[in-house]
């Protein structure tokens, strides 16, 4: 038996938050927020993930041009539970 592993849509969903962190304005409010040493320590790590996604995605947008109505034949978002 086969299961959603959420893989797609993290990535999905990774690739929508990269794009909001950089509105302008998303900084200074999550140092209002966070404070800003949590804000510089989240953004030393936040910024090279969002490049590598965003490079990836650049190169081949596989994950979200996939229909999920197809059968999965690489077996990147299924994996057997347990």
């Amino acid at each position: 038996m086969k299961v959603r592993t959420g893989a797609r849509t993290f990535l999905f969903l990774m690739q929508k938050c990269c794009r909001l962190s950089h509105i302008a304005g998303f900084r200074q409010g999550l140092t209002q927020i966070l404070g800003p040493d949590a804000a510089n320590d989240f953004y030393t790590l936040w910024t090279p993930c969002c490049n590598m996604l965003e490079s990836i995605i650049a190169l081949d947008d596989y994950f979200n041009r996939r229909d999920a109505t197809l059968p999965d034949t690489d077996g990147s978002e299924d994996a057997p539970f347990g």
